[in-house]
């Protein structure tokens, strides 16, 4: 048997129209009975129950169009503000009723929303801004361990081109899937020609329900380099000041005793070995202070004195001081740098003679090249050489470390100390496409002033 349908309940504003007919019919049934019962004149009857019912009939049409009109602007304007348009707003009407308060308080939610959506658009604005010019790396990671964000120094600081890069580095943070909010660890991490240690820093949040994890990446290389170049600079400072300390009375009593011996009788051959002896102690101590003060540019490196320079032509005077070598710059756009050029030029003319030697035995007629690539963010300069290669990488930038015999030392670590004095980074690593080694230089466009 089908079933029977359920009937329709009447709709508000159907109620009140209802409830006016229920107020105002039986009144006027009675006032037409007592007309009949007086026997008042029967047109006088039926005049009265015309203009009755049509009263009644207006009046309860005007109570259901209005309460409907109301009900429905009220819909239409917060289905407005459920779709995020808050600028439509309620219009009063007359008086202080309910009816008053209730669109009151509507228009009054709608400015409170608007007004916190224009302060939630101005802070994702802000927030947006310094995620995108913090030099933290951050990495969203969702709960199937997949990168959902990136900002620009993530993608600079691991090169992250390609889907393979992407997946090498999660495969490398994969230990954070354990982490808990807050914690903190510092980890080797390889990339490309990036590596080096990193403190990651692990906070969790949730989106649409879903867990996702927030990991905050910090070079601590720099950090590292910097306490360990002031190391060597105190070292440097104090070992220089006792060794000169140490030379300079040598030196002078070396050359007092050689005046002294030498006035006596010049035909003993033991004086003449003397005169000798001290004249080698007196060298020996000379070269080896000329040899402690090349240390002091570690500790002595000024500030640098930034302008605004074409790299280009820089390029050009540096290569021109190497006329016996091949040096190819590749054709790329003149790009301006605030840089110190003196320091700049020091650094390429440290790199171009380091390639030079380099190639001095196993490739004389090499081509050294120079390439550069600039973005909206960074600015890349690659030298490289076709020479034997590096064979010990861990030791590059450790100072008075030189595989040269009359090397100091301290030519790559000053290049590094001057390139992150300009708040760049400088890499030495051997050429995986072709023989020979690459130095690179990386310097942030946005740090210069």
């Amino acid at each position: 048997m089908p079933q029977n349908k359920l009937p329709k309940k009447h709709t508000f504003e159907m109620r009140l129209m209802l409830l006016s007919l229920l107020s105002t019919v039986p009144l006027l049934a009675l006032l037409l009975w007592v007309m009949v019962y007086a026997e008042v004149s029967i047109w006088l009857t039926l005049l009265s129950a015309f203009m009755g019912s049509m009263l009644i009939l207006y009046s309860s049409g005007q109570i259901y169009h209005k309460s409907a009109y109301q009900f429905r602007s009220l819909s239409n304007l917060l289905d407005a503000m459920i779709k995020g348009d808050y600028s439509l707003r309620a219009r009063p009407v007359e008086g202080h009723g309910a009816l008053n308060n209730l669109l009151g308080s509507i228009n009054g939610l709608a400015q409170r929303l608007s007004q916190q959506r224009s302060e939630s658009v101005e802070s994702q604005r802000l927030a947006h801004t310094v995620i995108k010019h913090i030099d933290v790396a951050i990495v969203a990671l969702s709960e199937k361990n997949e990168i959902s964000f990136l900002n620009p120094a993530a993608k600079n600081l691991f090169q992250l081109e390609h889907t393979g890069s992407h997946d090498t580095l999660l495969s490398q943070l994969a230990f954070v899937q354990s982490f808990t909010s807050g914690r903190n660890q510092v980890v080797e991490l390889s990339l490309g020609n990036q590596q080096g240690r990193f403190n990651v820093h692990v906070e969790e949040f949730r989106e649409s329900g879903l867990q996702h994890k927030l990991l905050f990446i910090t070079d601590v290389r720099t950090l590292l380099r910097s306490e360990e170049r002031k190391a060597w600079q105190s070292l440097v400072r104090v070992i220089s000041h006792e060794i000169n300390n140490s030379l300079s009375p040598i030196a002078s009593i070396s050359q007092t005793l050689s005046r002294f011996v030498s006035r006596r009788d010049k035909e003993d051959e033991h004086n003449q070995d003397i005169i000798e002896g001290l004249g080698i102690i007196a060298d020996r101590a000379s070269g080896l202070g000329q040899f402690v003060n090349s240390y002091k540019q570690l500790a002595k490196l000024p500030e640098p004195s930034r302008e605004k320079v074409l790299v280009n032509s820089l390029l050009e005077r540096v290569a021109r001081l190497f006329e016996d070598q091949t040096i190819q710059l590749e054709a790329s756009d003149d790009i301006h740098l605030s840089i110190d050029p003196v320091q700049f030029e020091q650094v390429l003319i440290n790199l171009i003679k380091n390639a030079i030697e380099s190639m001095a035995h196993s490739n004389p007629s090499g081509v050294i090249t120079i390439s550069q690539h600039c973005t909206e963010s960074a600015y890349t300069m690659n030298l490289c050489d076709q020479g034997a290669g590096i064979s010990n990488t861990d030791n590059l930038f450790v100072p008075f470390y030189s595989t040269k015999k009359k090397g100091s030392g301290i030519g790559l670590v000053l290049c590094r100390q001057i390139i992150e004095a300009h708040n760049g980074h400088l890499r030495v690593y051997n050429n995986p496409d072709a023989e020979g080694c690459c130095a690179q230089i990386e310097m942030p466009i946005q740090a210069n002033p």
